[in-house]
């Protein structure tokens, strides 16, 4: 058996000597290239440059990628700066008077500022984008905790959440006046229907009058203990709080709901069904009349409050300055014969407004008309 094994072994390895010289004989190698003709010469040159290419792209999309890496490598959505950012552009984006309004606040709680107004607007929305009463007063219900979280130093991984306990935390802000914001809002939405215009003016003033104690705790203003300064920011709150709601009315219509007095609707036959003129496709006028008396109550509030404007602290005007583009807005509302749905309402105060705010804030008072 040991011979047999020693033959094998010597025939393979003839064998493949025997192949090596073929090799050799024939100079054939493994590495080489097949042959091409020229169009298929020509095609390889082209797939081998767009592969080159592909390479190129590909290191300098590794390169961008690494240099931003590097820059964002340690920031998150759950960071501060990155959460205030977010509520500043959102304000510059959804409400745009609060944001021209900023500046005339102090820079070192101009932020606050807008994350108070952002608080606000988010709150608003609920009603608006929620047909179903149960899951709106579960928005607010998360509003709800989240407060707690933040006042117990345990903010919710969220960017308006994280921004308010920013604010909380350097400022003497109250938890209630936040709350009273969340309640006010349960009942608009518990109350698919207002009764008549003593109950909008009641939720007009506790939404924009717990907001404007809130901008005077930032501003470090004693309110308790001024009564001059508590009857205007009624007065301020009620005119705020009503042109809030003739604002909406173009959009709560869309979801086929008029949130005005059904005292006021009733006196001028206005329903959400027999609102439309089927000929011209327009609002009928019945509905401008509405809007006229609530307008007018508003109108009432503003121009009281303007006689409070003297005895007033120093400092406490800045936190009314939304009641300048309220001024503006009844006047243009006036000149188009309350029609709500009117375009130019928008784009002129992105001329006038600015100019006006700070005209009012030269002034130290919240209006621009004595």
């Amino acid at each position: 058996m040991i011979v047999l094994n020693q033959i094998s072994k010597l025939i393979t390895q003839k064998k493949d000597i025997k192949i090596l010289n073929l090799c050799k004989q024939q100079k054939f190698s493994f590495s080489d290239k097949p042959h091409f003709n020229e169009d298929q010469q020509k095609l390889y040159e082209k797939y081998e440059k767009e592969h080159k290419q592909s390479e190129e792209n590909l290191k300098k999309i590794e390169e961008e990628y690494n240099k931003f890496k590097q820059e964002y490598e340690n920031k998150t959505i759950y960071d501060t700066e990155t959460a205030q950012k977010y509520v500043v552009d959102n304000i510059k984006k959804f409400d745009w008077n609060s944001y021209i309004i900023g500046p005339y606040y102090p820079s070192a709680i101009r932020n606050d500022f807008y994350t108070l107004q952002y608080y606000n607007l988010e709150l608003m929305r609920i009603p608006e984008s929620t047909r179903e009463p149960s899951l709106a007063l579960g928005k607010l219900e998360f509003w709800d905790d989240s407060l707690d979280h933040i006042f117990s130093d345990n903010p919710i991984k969220e960017p308006l959440s994280l921004a308010i306990h920013h604010t909380c935390k350097n400022n003497p802000l109250s938890k209630r006046q936040f709350q009273y914001l969340v309640q006010a809002r349960r009942i608009e939405i518990e109350n698919k229907h207002v009764p008549d215009l003593p109950f909008l003016v009641n939720l007009a003033e506790t939404i924009r009058g717990n907001l404007i104690k809130l901008n005077l705790q930032l501003l470090r203003v004693d309110y308790r203990k001024n009564p001059e300064l508590q009857k205007c920011i009624i007065l301020v709150a009620r005119c705020l709080g009503l042109l809030d709601y003739i604002k909406r009315i173009p959009f709560t219509l869309q979801k086929y709901r008029l949130y005005m007095p059904d005292d006021l609707l009733r006196k001028h036959n206005v329903s959400v069904r027999n609102l439309w003129d089927r000929i011209e496709g327009k609002p009928k006028d019945e509905l401008f009349d509405v809007v006229l008396e609530v307008a007018a109550f508003a109108k009432k509030c503003l121009e009281e409050a303007k006689q409070y404007n003297s005895a007033l602290p120093p400092q406490a005007f800045r936190a009314m300055l939304h009641a300048v583009e309220a001024e503006y807005y009844l006047e243009y509302l006036e000149k188009v014969n309350f029609n709500v749905f009117d375009r130019g309402i928008n784009s002129s105060s992105y001329i006038q407004l600015p100019y006006r705010v700070f005209v009012a804030a030269k002034s130290q008072q919240f209006y621009t008309n004595k």
